[in-house]
This record gives structure tokens, sequence and C-alpha cells, in this order.
């Protein structure tokens, strides 16, 4: 995509190829910016569009292949992982009045005909037929079926969906080789029993199987798989069978080739790794694979779960952070019944596509089975350790270790099989615990505070010399979006966080406490401090369950209070009794006072003014985690120049409607020698200190709009 702006107005034309009534639709540009992309891009919409113009919010996704044009702001944001997405928040989007006006809105467009659309206006008129003949059929389970057939999932719950994918089985939700594989067999039997010679059967299940793909939306799985498809049934034709190897080479070059953004996404990765675990690892496990009983029933789906685990597993842990300990035996016991169940969901669409009679019988049978799936998969995904998390280093090391094994391919002793099997999971533990051991090692001796980008809100890591971490508020919740489960959990496991010492919730307000149940329910936690008053706010009530239902003790921090962890003393400044000046939950805020050795840091929540002139008297900090993200009425002028900070952090949300932090603000910081670091411009920041009191950012992105 060309680029573009953060923040930029933008006007373009163009249609919907696939639309969301809950997440991104995804739209292809006809002009105005981003007309060079070949691809589309993500579309967010705040208000739902009618015919004419964007109307109230609803529950209605926007029309596909329908001319439009779409006007917002084009955002640019920064991932957990580091990586850049841009997309478009649509205020309004405004539709050709009818088929007509759109073909005459095209045709006048140099270099695009007025046919442009009839494919996207079939396959949406297909995916809606059969969406229609689903919630008809299906019950109960229609939305696990729109994600089995189109590669829907908006109709289902995030919590399920968690489920799967902690038990490792979040593939059979998601279009890949499997349902495409299944797709191919019902075809080929068709085919089989209309008497089709063999010949005429391959080219047959090819053409269906491409049918179907791109009907779907051709996601990348389910690509890979047709392309292979295409390359059995190349061989079949020409009466040369497909090397297994060559099959997966064929979509590998071709995704590369035709979609090159593709490769570096995780979903290409782990379709390739997947079917290279079945096709390398499982051939070889079958080929040393003892003899016994039902060996031919029993060895191949083992062998092929074994390998598709072990290879995706890397791809995991490096793009995700954890990996399923329970997929092997999930899989093996809920892929038999969703193979099952796919025959008739098919059935029941095609019945009631083509209006015979009877079509809800099939769909009985295909709802009770993803009803024993669902169930199943929700039991799985909840058990305790079902998951390991891992982050990036962890897993480089990992795979380091094993092919650094596996590169003593000539050694005399690897010949035996057992050995072979075992050296690289040694290679692989050894490398980790050596990497782990000297990280360890070089992390000594320094206090790391860090601003994790949450938007607008507050969660703060501390990091201890000896690598335990303390958080300090755990990010908002707004419009459904949990920043605490999609920004802080995502951090804390890329930097190896197993443990949180504590959690300190300065006060109970939405953008800090919103985020405090996700982060109780996925990272095991010590303790949780507040400063022991409530407001009814649903984030911090969340918590307080949450925190009953993991039995995390919780206590009240205030004024007086200190504790040491690996030498790291933290003092509680605020707040203290209770007043009548208190009006707000800003009002008893945690603040929070970090010594080690020279280095000092203060920690001051959403404290204002006020709070602030009763700390006039703690001198000179090295790090000041600015209070209120900036607002003005913190951060006063005699407070900034009495505690004179080398560092300034500051928590906001890019481009936030109250316009933290405010200049004034950074001017008072900036006069004092500070340098800012802020989350809206350079996403998640951080400082190190050592003992004698020196400080530095070395990671730090410059920030347009203020001082780096």
């Amino acid at each position: 995509m060309a680029r573009v702006r953060d923040g930029a107005p933008s006007a373009v034309d163009g249609y919907f190829v696939r639309s969301s009534a809950t997440g991104a639709s995804k739209f292809r540009v006809l002009s105005g910016p981003g007309d060079q992309c070949r691809e589309p891009f993500r579309v967010y919409l705040r208000a739902n569009p009618s015919s004419r113009a964007g109307s109230a919010p609803g529950a209605s996704p926007p029309a596909e292949a329908r001319f439009a044009t779409v006007k917002g702001r084009w955002y640019v944001t920064r991932r957990p992982n580091g990586s850049c997405a841009v997309y478009l928040s649509a205020a309004s989007v405004r539709f050709a009045e009818s088929a007509a006006a759109d073909s005459m809105s095209l045709a006048g467009r140099p270099g695009r005909l007025p046919d442009v659309l009839w494919h996207h206006r079939l396959r949406s008129a297909v995916r809606l037929r059969v969406a229609q003949a689903l919630d008809c059929t299906m019950g109960t389970q229609a939305g696990t079926a729109r994600a089995l057939v189109l590669a829907e999932r908006d109709a289902i719950p995030r919590e399920l969906w968690d489920a799967f994918a902690r038990s490792g089985t979040a593939h059979l939700l998601s279009i890949s080789g499997f349902h495409v594989g299944v797709v191919a067999a019902l075809l080929n039997g068709l085919l089989s029993l209309a008497g089709r010679p063999p010949r005429t059967r391959a080219a047959g299940t090819a053409a269906g199987v491409w049918a179907y793909v791109l009907l779907i939306g051709a996601p990348t799985s389910a690509m890979r798989a047709a392309w292979m498809t295409t390359a059995f049934v190349a061989g079949r034709l020409r009466r040369a069978p497909a090397r297994t190897l060559g099959a997966l080479g064929l979509p590998m070059l071709a995704i590369s080739v035709l979609h090159p953004q593709e490769v570096s996404g995780a979903g290409f990765q782990l379709t390739v790794a997947g079917t290279a675990g079945i096709v390398i690892l499982a051939k070889w496990l079958l080929a040393h694979w003892p003899c016994h009983r039902g060996h031919r029933w029993i060895a191949p789906p083992l062998a092929a779960g074994i390998g598709a685990s072990v290879f995706t597993a890397p791809v995991l842990a490096w793009h995700f952070g954890q990996v399923p300990l329970l997929s092997l035996p999930s899989s093996i016991l809920l892929t038999p019944l969703v193979a099952a169940a796919v025959p008739g969901v098919l059935a029941s669409v095609a019945m009631d596509v083509l209006g015979v009679p009877g079509a809800r019988v099939p769909g009985y049978g295909a709802e009770a089975l993803l009803y024993v799936v669902t169930t199943a998969a929700s039991a799985l995904g909840g058990v305790e350790g079902a998951t390991w998390y891992a982050s990036r280093r962890e897993a480089g090391l990992l795979i380091a270790g094993a092919l650094a094994a596996l590169a003593f391919g000539g050694v005399q002793w690897r010949n035996r099989p057992a050995v072979r099997a075992t050296a690289p999971v040694a290679g692989a533990c050894a490398a980790l615990w050596l990497g782990q051991s000297a990280f360890a090692l070089a992390g000594r001796g320094r206090i790391e505070i860090v601003a994790i980008d949450v938007g607008q809100g507050d969660a703060i890591g501390v990091r201890t010399p000896s690598g335990r971490w303390l958080l300090v508020d755990a990010g908002p919740t707004s419009g459904g979006a949990d920043a605490g489960l999609t920004r802080v959990i995502p951090y804390l496991r890329t930097r190896g966080v197993r443990r949180l010492e504590a959690v300190i919730l300065t006060h109970p307000d939405e953008d800090h406490a919103g985020g405090l149940s996700s982060v109780l329910a996925h990272v095991p936690t010590r303790v949780v401090l507040d400063p022991g008053f409530a407001a009814g706010q649903r984030g911090h009530m969340a918590g307080l369950d949450e925190a009953r239902r993991a039995q995390v003790p919780w206590r009240r921090a205030q004024k007086g209070d200190s504790w040491t962890t690996d030498g790291v003393a933290f003092h509680v400044l605020s707040p203290g009794p209770p007043t009548a000046a208190d009006r707000s939950p800003n009002d008893w805020s945690v603040v929070l006072r970090i010594t080690y050795g020279e280095f000092d840091a203060l920690l001051m929540g959403d404290a204002d003014y006020r709070i602030e002139a009763e700390l006039l008297d703690q001198g000179k900090v090295e790090v000041l985690k600015v209070g209120h993200h900036g607002s003005r009425t913190s951060t006063s002028a005699e407070f900034v120049e009495a505690v004179s900070p080398d560092y300034a952090l500051i928590s906001a949300g890019a481009r936030n409607r109250y316009g933290h932090p405010h200049p004034q603000v950074l001017d008072r910081l900036e006069d004092a020698g500070a340098r800012v670091l802020r989350t809206d411009c350079q996403g998640t920041v951080s400082v190190t200190g050592k003992k004698d009191g020196t400080v530095s950012a070395p990671n730090a992105r410059h920030c347009a709009g203020g001082t780096t």
C-alpha cells in the first residue's frame, strides 16, 4: 500500500470484498490513497452504513460488492510484536443507489471495467445464501458451522474461540487443509458414484476445490491445500505421481510470488510447517513405528499429529507466545467428529438451497456433533496447565538448539533411530537453559520500567534486577476492546513473564483497571494492591471477581506502606486517610516511589496538582511517570522543578479526544531538561536504571510531537 500518514483524513472509492459486523471489513480501493495496492485493506466502521450514507451504529455488516465511498482517517498502529498495522477508521460509508449506478461509477474510471465486480457479486450472493441456509438448518451451532464452511468467525463467542486455541484445536474452526481435504474427498466420492474415470475425477475434484476456496475468500491455508491438490491432479493427468515435497513446494512458490505479503504472516508459516511436519516427521515415525495389533489404524493419525504439533510449535511460540500442550490428544479426539459433521453441514445447505424437503434432518446430526465438539473444546481449554507460554527469545533458542543437533547428520552415533529422535529435543532444552541463564546474568544489576502501549490508559511494568515483574495498572477496556488481553498479556509473554509478584492498581477507573480481570486470569499473580476504595466501575468489579476465583490475595495500599523485592524498595506515598476533599477516584491514586541504590522513580497514577503539592519534598528522581496521562491538571511547574526528572514517561492514546499530553505539560518537562517518552507516538517505551543512578532508554523511537 502507498504510504499514508497516521491520523490523516481520507476518502476512498471502491467496494467491500469481505464485510464484518464486529471486526474489520476488507475493502478494495479503486481510487484515492492506496489505489496502487493490489490487496484489500482493513476498514473498521464507527457507524453502520445505510444505502445512502452512514447511520447509527448497528449489528449489520456493510454490503459487499457494491460501489462505495468511504470517508475516515488512516490509523497506523504498532503491534506488540513490533510490526505496524494500517487501517481506515470509517466515519461514513456512502453506497451507490443501484447496481446500474455501480456500473456507471466504475465505467467512468480509466482502466476500470464495468464488470470488474461480477465475481465479487457472485461470491457475495452465494455466501449470503449459504449463510441463510446455515441459520435455518443448524440451530444453536449455526455460528460454528459458518466458521467451518465460510470462514466467518463473527458469530463465535470470544471465550469459545480462546478455548479452542488453548486446547490446540483452533485449526478445526479455521478454514485449513483439513476442511479442503474433506471437501475434496466428498467431491471425489460424488464423481466416483457418477461413474467418472480417474482422470476426470481428479480434474473435477481440483476444479471444485478451487471454486470452494475462491468462494470463501481464499485464505492462505486453503490456498495451500488447493495448490497441493492441483499438483497431485497434474501428476494424475501426466500419469506420473507427484512427489509430496514437490507438491508442498508448489503452493509455497505460488503464494510467495502472487501474495508476497503473506509469507511473513502466521497463517502461511503455520500451514507450511504443519504440512511439512506431516510429510517429513510423520513419514519418519511411521517407518520406525513398532509393529503391534491395530498398527495400521493407530500409527498414521498419531504420527501425523505428532509431526504437525512438533513443526508448528516454534511458529506458535514465535507469533502468539503460547504452545497448546493438549494439541495432540485434543486433535485426535475432535478431528473425526468435525470430519463427520462437515458432510452433514454441506448436505443440509445443499438441500435447503435446492428446496429439497428434510434439509433439517442432516442438520440435526451435524448440530449434535458440533455441540459435542464445542463442549469438549471448552472443557479441554479450561484444563490448568494446558498451555505453555513462551517468549520469542525462548522460541528462537529452542529452534537453534534443535537445528544444531540435527546439523550433525554424519556423526556415527546418530544412526540409531532412538538417538535421532531424542537428540533434537536434548539440543533444544540445552540451548534454552544456556540461553536463559546467559540473559539472566546479563540483566542483573538493572531495573527496568516499561510503559506498555495500551492506548488511553495506564499499564506500567517494573522488572527487578533478578528478573521479577510487578505491574502497576492493567490498561483500559473500551467498546468491547480489552487492552489487558490484547496488549498487556502479549507484552508480558514476549518478555517471558511467568508470574507477577504484585499488581498495584492505582485507582478503580476503567482506563487503569479495565484489563485487570484478563491479567489475573492469564498470569499467575501473588497479590493485588489497591487504594481500598471502590466506585462500582465494571473493570474493577470484574477484577475483584477474578481475584476471588483465582484465590489471589487483595490488600489495601496506603501511605506509609513499603516493601523490598530483589533490593528494590517500594514506598507508597499516597493515598492517606480519606478526606472530605476527595471528589473523584483520581484523588485516591496510589503514588509509588521506587528506589534502587541511587536510582529513584515516581509513578504518579492519576494524581493531580493537589497531591503533588504534598510531595514536593521527595527531591530529584531519575524517572517520572507523569500523572493523569499528561493532563494539565497534573505535573505542575512547582512539582517538576522539585523532582527534576531525567526521563518522563507519558502513557496516552494516539489521537485521544482529551488532547493528552497537554502542550503546557510538555513545555514544563522540556524546560526542566527531561527527556519525554510517550506511548501515543512511540508505542511501548522503557527506561533502564542502574544502582549508581545512571539511566538509559536505548530503544526509544523519535516522537514527532515531543522531546526524545
